[in-house]
C-alpha cells in the first residue's frame, strides 16, 4: 500500500530545494502530494513547521529541526546558523552542493517575500508542546549540529498523553534535510512499515 507524504520545506527553500527528497520518496514508492489534507504523513523542515500546524489530527507529523529553542533568541539562533553554514565543508558537503543550495536559498528569499514575512513573524511563536496537543503521533528529529532546535527535549510531549511522540538523532545540521535527503527517506519507510 503507498503512502502518501507531504513535504513543507523550511523558510528559504522549496521545490527546487527539496527535489532530491522528493525524487527519493517516489522511488520508494510513496505518493508525494502537494495537498497537505491527502497526506498520510506530513513531513516539515525548519519553518515549514509553521505549516504543519494544519495538518489533521490522524495525520502522522514529522517535524525535522522545528524552530523551537526556549531561551535563545531568533537573533541568537540567526547568528549561530549564519556561522555554521560557511563550515560546510566540516560536514562533507562539496563548494558546489554549497553553493547551489545557498543560491537557491537566496532565490526563495527573493521570490516568496509574503510567506517569508509570515514565517519571520510567526516563528518565535513557534510552541513544540502546544503543537502536540490533539495529534495521533508526532515524531521530532533533530540533528546533533541544528542551531534551531534546543538539545533538551527528554519529557516534550508528556503534558499530553494521547500523543505518541518519538524523538530520532541524526547526524548532520539544520540543512541535512536537504543535502542528503536519503536519511529521511529511510526514517518515513520505517514509520511505514511500523
Amino acid at each position: 500500500m503507498s503512502t502518501s507524504v507531504a513535504v513543507l520545506p523550511g523558510i528559504f527553500s522549496g521545490s527546487r530545494t527539496t527535489r532530491r527528497l522528493r525524487q527519493l520518496l517516489h522511488e520508494s514508492g510513496h505518493t508525494v502530494t502537494a495537498n497537505l489534507a491527502d497526506a498520510d504523513i506530513v513531513i516539515a523542515h525548519s519553518a515549514g513547521c509553521l505549516d504543519a500546524r494544519t495538518a489533521a489530527p490522524g495525520q502522522i507529523v514529522v517535524l525535522v529541526n522545528p524552530p523551537y529553542w526556549p531561551g535563545r533568541t531568533i537573533r541568537e539562533r540567526v547568528h549561530n546558523r549564519m556561522h555554521s553554514n560557511l563550515l560546510f565543508y566540516r560536514r562533507g558537503i562539496s563548494f558546489g552542493q554549497w553553493a547551489v543550495r545557498n543560491l537557491w536559498g537566496i532565490w526563495y528569499a527573493l521570490s516568496q517575500p509574503r510567506r517569508n514575512r509570515f514565517i519571520t513573524r510567526h516563528m518565535a511563536a513557534f510552541n513544540l508542546p502546544e503543537f502536540m496537543y490533539g495529534r495521533r503521533r508526532v515524531i521530532i528529529v533533530r540533528n546533533e549540529l541544528d542551531d534551531w532546535l534546543t538539545p533538551e527535549l527528554d519529557g516534550i510531549g508528556g503534558e499530553n498523553p494521547d500523543c505518541a511522540v518519538t524523538i530520532i538523532r541524526l547526524p548532520g545540521d539544520h540543512d541535512d534535510f536537504n543535502y542528503n535527503p536519503g536519511r529521511y527517506v529511510d526514517l518515513l519507510q520505517s514509520i511505514h512499515e511500523q
